[in-house]
């Protein structure tokens, strides 16, 4: 049974966590004008709407992230300001530290507030896909024990 209680805590704190993620979303996604022009904008904030309300969990909202995804790259790569070219460590071993030069988009004030927004919608969707798992987990062992 305390394994039972264990897993509803774990549940719990991710349906919490992608509802707090999924407010944090629609505050930044607004206060950024995500989308530019106003029929997008739109289409973000009923999107996100029913984040703001605490409802992170309806099937019909798997279609509208995925457009959400794309809306803000969209607006992303219209922020490029510049590209640089930067040291970036690949990895770490015996022979101490591997770098390689890679290309880094220089974004705009927006652009690096949107990349927060980015940043964002990708914790919500994995939190949200593991609260989700954990539901459906529950549901399989409820099957499995008969209930």
């Amino acid at each position: 049974m305390n394994r039972h209680q264990n897993t509803e805590r774990s549940l719990q704190s991710l349906a919490e966590e992608a509802m707090r993620l999924g407010r944090d979303l629609e505050a930044e996604a607004h206060a950024v004008y995500a989308g530019g022009s106003a029929e997008t904008f739109g289409f973000v904030a009923r999107s996100l709407k029913r984040f703001a309300e605490r409802n992170p969990f309806d099937d019909r909202d798997d279609a509208s992230v995925e457009t959400l995804r794309g809306i803000f790259e969209r607006d992303l790569a219209a922020e490029v300001i510049g590209i640089e070219r930067r040291p970036v460590e690949t990895h770490y071993d015996a022979m101490g530290q591997s770098y390689e030069l890679r290309k880094i988009a220089i974004y705009t004030e927006r652009g690096e507030h949107l990349l927060r927004v980015r940043d964002l919608l990708a914790d919500f969707e994995r939190t949200r896909a593991a609260a989700l798992d954990a539901i459906a987990a529950e549901r399989a062992i409820m099957r499995l024990l008969g209930a």
